[in-house]
């Protein structure tokens, strides 16, 4: 595939995320837009999961004050969490109290792009989890250019780690396991770094951001046989090792078509037909975003949701909780932070946007 025309597909898809990037900081009514659309309904629970919290449903009281899927209420502020720690790139999240082995081991979840919106979900659900949130503008550029580097990543983590022995004040805290995760245009970051083989990385979540692209001299339609593999082969891999079981893949898409570029919906047919699975048929009954398909067979996780619009590509950030609760710290029995503790101010000048 010509380099060129790789970044024309890349420079189309940085547009796309642009416009609806505007969205996730956009803090005046939507109304008229969303209407009565609810929260999507998430997998069911996977076999042995525990109780947890849950995340504040969007009443129509909220709407009413400006809230919606692309600026969600944010209850709690850091809750449990101590103030930001500043790294090498963007801040990290880490519990007050607990949320570590004896041995000092952490957690870490890396999510890249739309971190606003991942703290508000994680900080009201999640377990123990130390959050790591890094946004580098609107589109994919800032993110292939930063994590492009060969030095970027492992200084991220170095980095991580020094602020998790600051913290603590003990100089054995570390990375006990690690994983990644994006919405929309962040997916670059972990394409980046995928290709750079990081055998560090336990785990990878793609919401609703994997793209495949056209193969050259075809017709710009979306069928599987005019899609190039290529720029999905470090996602794949990745997949191919979860599906034997080796590591954790979770991939959502929904059925928004970009027109000029493969939307995630038909880029998650092609991974799927790479791997030779099938999706299973799920009703998602009434609701304008419910999950419409699902694969999930050892550490590969791939979930289909209705809904071809903003709201409904925004919606996919509420799934971080979920898939943090029932994947991620069940299957690593991430150790609980103390909630008990007095919950951490959010200064307004604190707050950043998804880009």
């Amino acid at each position: 595939m010509p380099r060129r025309r790789a970044l024309g597909y890349v420079a189309a898809a940085a547009l796309m995320c642009a416009v609806i990037g505007l969205l996730i900081t956009r803090t005046e009514p939507a109304n008229a837009l969303l209407g009565a659309l609810s929260l999507p309904r998430i997998p069911k629970e996977l076999p042995g999961s525990r109780n947890r919290l849950r995340l504040e449903p969007l009443t129509p009281e909220l709407r009413q004050k400006g809230f919606h899927e692309c600026n969600p209420h944010d209850p709690l502020g850091l809750g449990p969490y101590a103030p930001y720690e500043r790294l090498s790139l963007g801040r990290a999240l880490i519990p007050q109290k607990g949320g570590h082995t004896p041995d000092m081991g952490f957690d870490v979840l890396i999510h890249f792009h739309g971190g606003e919106a991942v703290r508000k979900a994680l900080v009201q659900v999640t377990r123990g989890l130390t959050l790591v949130m890094v946004d580098l503008g609107m589109g994919g550029g800032g993110y292939s250019k930063m994590l492009g580097a060969p030095s970027t990543f492992p200084h991220l983590l170095i980095s991580i780690e020094n602020a998790l022995k600051r913290k603590t004040g003990d100089s054995r805290a570390h990375i006990r396991h690690l994983a990644l995760s994006s919405w929309s245009a962040g997916s670059v970051a972990i394409n980046k770094i995928l290709e750079q083989d990081h055998s560090d990385v336990d785990a990878v979540i793609i919401l609703d951001g994997l793209h495949a692209g056209y193969k050259p001299n075809v017709r710009k339609v979306p069928a599987l046989e005019n899609l190039e593999v290529a720029f999905i082969k470090p996602a794949l891999e990745h997949a191919r090792c979860a599906m034997r079981g080796e590591t954790t893949f979770v991939l959502t898409h929904s059925q928004i078509d970009p027109v000029s570029y493969p939307g995630t919906n038909i880029t998650a047919d092609l991974l799927l037909d790479q791997l030779g699975l099938q999706r299973k048929k799920l009703d998602p009954g009434n609701d304008p975003f419910g999950q419409v398909s699902a694969v999930d067979i050892k550490g590969l996780h791939v979930w289909g949701f209705r809904g071809g619009n903003e709201p409904a590509h925004c919606i996919h950030l509420s799934l971080i909780g979920r898939i943090a609760n029932d994947i991620l710290e069940r299957q690593w029995n991430t150790p609980p932070m103390d909630r008990s503790v007095t919950p951490t101010l959010l200064r307004a000048w604190q707050r950043q946007g998804a880009h």
